[in-house]
């Protein structure tokens, strides 16, 4: 029955994962509807004047300045100009998108923003990212002049985004134009660091949720990655280079959580594709970590070895995707959704370096991209992933569950619900290993068979299990009480004495005739019983324990047989 999936806990935790994920992917819709609304932003891409060293380029449109920008070497500077013949009511906002590159703005001769010009000439990093600049009051009519020198060679691949925006509104469109990518973004983060959280306690109780932390450590990295790849950092931090390191440093990290869940969910692999992951997962951390060593000590910025990374992404995905695999009638829910992920992560890394390379020549297009299609991947792989590993928790508590009944059918007598013979003897292994003293009570009915031969055996049967309750209901519990034989049971406690036994068994003889006579019993429920201790006997040995306690029960049974006649 349908209703009964959703009795189950775990697989409601499943149901609510996919439907978060069925919510996610509307709002990623609603998300590209407000992203058309960009207020009034006044754009120029006409009417450029360009100089770089002895050329001039007159009149140019941003697209057309694209093909000037071949073979830019480092420190190399770039002048663009354009009259500001607008005509608003207010105060206007220069925003300038400057990739790699030191940025000075002037009003005609009055220079009003500067970045980054002091650590281009020390040869340090300047990062890729927006510029707010605002425009002196009586603009109009007069001539914008932007100078840009590049950081490195090939800095400038496509015309800087220029556009102007009324100020009081200027972060606010800023932030509307990428209100998907922003929501994914701090979402994956604050998911992230949640299930980190959470995944401490778990993993104190069970080992094998540790996949669970590094989900979470992906998650963060994705969230600050996406933050960072649509600049929207610059929301919470003006530091338009810490942006950019974020973006590289956090990007150079997903591959090793991943390659770690790989591990995960490739268990039933063979040891050399398990050797050839991890040392794969060996290979993406060094890199990681020597990224952050060059980057803190000033060697090389992390902004010049991309294209090492680029190159590792191709084995990356290679033993990702491929090594270790099953097919896939062979994988299990949580693999499945696992392998899913991995094409995720093939096509992420397709786009990324696409943009890169190719589409980033293009702004207009590469803007798209960054602020909406890599958010809602990322945000889609980190879902695939979290559901994927809910999906292996749901199968490892049903094996759980599935074992833990099996150890009880194991351990336990099907009749009483006591521990049987075989852990009784597991119990005297561990008092003869600990040496503690102990006190041993031992209880066998009378009249069973009498009462199998008038009654039958289900009435036999119900009698032992009477006399089971009674016993559990007198000591307190069934978990120190074991049925060792057919009408033979055995009671072993290391805390209390044979007084406090005595006592017990008192009170069992007590209940017998209660329960006798509450529930209109025609025969006796009745037992002999025989207790012993280590203290007192001076034999350490569970067995020579229970012998004389065997001893004293048997003598018990003779002494009440003798009253009966």
């Amino acid at each position: 029955m349908i209703s009964d999936i959703f009795k189950d806990k775990n697989t409601r935790e499943l149901i609510g994962c996919l439907f978060a994920a069925t919510l996610l992917v509307v709002l990623f819709f609603a998300g590209l509807e407000l992203r058309g609304e960009k207020g009034d932003v006044i754009e120029m891409p006409y009417g450029w004047e360009l100089q770089r060293g002895s050329k001039i380029y007159e009149n140019i449109s941003l697209e057309e300045m694209t093909e000037a920008f071949d073979d830019i070497k480092t420190r190399e500077a770039i002048f663009l100009s354009h009259p500001l013949d607008v005509e608003t009511h207010g105060p206007l906002t220069l925003r300038i998108y400057s990739r790699l590159s030191a940025v000075k703005v002037m009003v005609d001769d009055h220079q009003i923003y500067s970045y980054g010009f002091v650590d281009v000439s020390k040869r340090k990093m300047v990062g890729s990212g927006y510029h707010f600049v605002l425009l002196p009051p009586k603009y109009h009519g007069k001539m914008l002049k932007i100078e840009l020198l590049t950081s490195m060679d090939d800095a400038l691949r496509a015309a800087p985004e220029i556009v102007l925006t009324p100020s009081p509104e200027s972060i606010s469109m800023f932030a509307r134009e990428r209100i998907f990518g922003i929501f994914s973004g701090l979402f994956m983060f604050m998911v992230g660091l949640a299930i980190i959280i959470i995944s401490i306690r778990s993993i104190y109780v069970d080992k094998r949720f540790y996949p669970l932390a590094i989900i979470g450590l992906f998650s963060c990295g994705a969230g600050i990655w996406s933050l960072s790849t649509i600049k929207a950092m610059q929301l919470f931090s003006g530091d338009v280079t810490l942006n950019t390191i974020l973006e590289y440093m956090s990007m150079y990290m997903l591959p090793v959580p991943m390659l770690f869940l790989s591990l995960h969910f490739r268990r039933t692999a063979s040891p050399k594709a398990r050797n050839v992951i991890k040392t794969v997962t060996v290979i993406a951390a060094l890199y990681f970590f020597t990224a952050i060593f060059l980057q803190v000590s000033g060697i090389i910025e992390v902004t010049k070895i991309v294209q090492v990374f680029h190159f590792l992404l191709i084995p990356y995905a290679m033993c990702l995707i491929f090594v270790g695999s099953s097919k896939w009638r062979r994988m299990k829910g949580g693999e499945r959704m696992f392998q899913i992920g991995l094409y995720l992560v093939a096509g992420i890394c397709v786009l990324e370096i696409s943009v890169y390379y190719v589409i980033n020549t293009v702004y207009k297009i590469s803007s798209s991209i960054n602020n909406v299609v890599s958010p809602f991947a990322m945000l889609t792989l980190d879902l695939v992933m979290t559901i994927g590993f809910l999906m292996e928790i749901y199968d490892m508590r049903l094996r759980d569950n599935e074992r833990e009944r099996l150890q009880k059918l194991a351990c336990r007598d099907q009749m009483t619900g006591l521990m049987n013979r075989g852990m009784c003897t597991r119990r005297f292994q561990e008092l003869r290993a600990s040496g503690e003293d102990f006190v041993i009570l031992n209880m066998d009915l009378n009249g069973l068979k009498a009462v199998n031969d008038n009654y039958g055996h289900l009435t036999g049967d119900e009698y032992i299990r009477i006399f089971a309750e009674t016993a559990t209901k007198a000591l307190g519990g069934n978990n120190d009480l074991y049925r060792v034989g057919g009408d033979e049971f055995l009671y072993i406690s290391t805390e209390m004495t044979e007084d406090d036994l005595y006592r017990k068994a008192g009170l069992i003889k007590k209940l017998e005739k209660i329960i006798q006579r509450e529930n209109g019993i025609d025969f006796s429920i009745d037992a002999s019983y025989g207790i012993a201790g280590s203290r007192e006997s001076g034999f350490k040995d569970p067995e020579d324990v229970y012998k004389i306690a065997d001893k004293r029960m048997y003598e018990m049974k003779k002494s009440q047989k003798k009253e009966r006649n």
